[in-house]
């Protein structure tokens, strides 16, 4: 994939938890803002979604994360509550690969893995418990 692919995925993996996440409840909102670091080292770009343990308390909400730092905002705050946090980051390999439709036949592209271990995001282990008002949520994840 490359960068603008990569990016179009991981927001359409953010939307479709969204999108697949209950209505609101009218509690208060939670803003979050952050930092992930993957050891030690910051995540360079990669996606957070909270995600609510209570499925009929609210909506998923997510961010990018950009040289570390994420920052979820917007109409779509997150209700306070309890969540559990996926984060997942994607990286070169270092492998060219052919990139498929729709680009032209031969057109090869970076390949790209997972970068994040799987306790952080498919199996998740992350929670986190947010508040009204303003949330600061800094995760340093270890790899394997």
């Amino acid at each position: 994939m490359c960068c603008s692919h990569l990016k179009v995925g991981l927001w359409i993996l953010c939307l479709s938890y969204l999108t697949l996440s209950g209505g609101c409840s009218g509690d208060s909102r939670a803003s979050v803002t952050g930092k992930v670091t993957l050891d030690g080292q910051p995540i360079e770009n990669g996606v957070i979604i909270f995600v609510p343990e209570d499925k009929t308390r609210g909506q998923s909400a997510g961010a990018s994360i950009e040289r570390g730092s994420y920052e979820v905002q917007g109409a779509n705050l997150p209700p306070a509550g309890i969540y559990t946090v996926t984060i997942t980051a994607l990286i070169k390999t270092g492998k060219k690969v052919p990139a498929g439709s729709p680009l032209p036949p031969g057109t090869m592209v970076d390949e790209t893995v997972e970068g994040i271990p799987a306790k952080y995001n498919k199996n998740s282990s992350l929670h986190q418990e947010l508040k009204s008002g303003r949330n600061v949520c800094d995760f340093a994840l270890i790899g394997k």
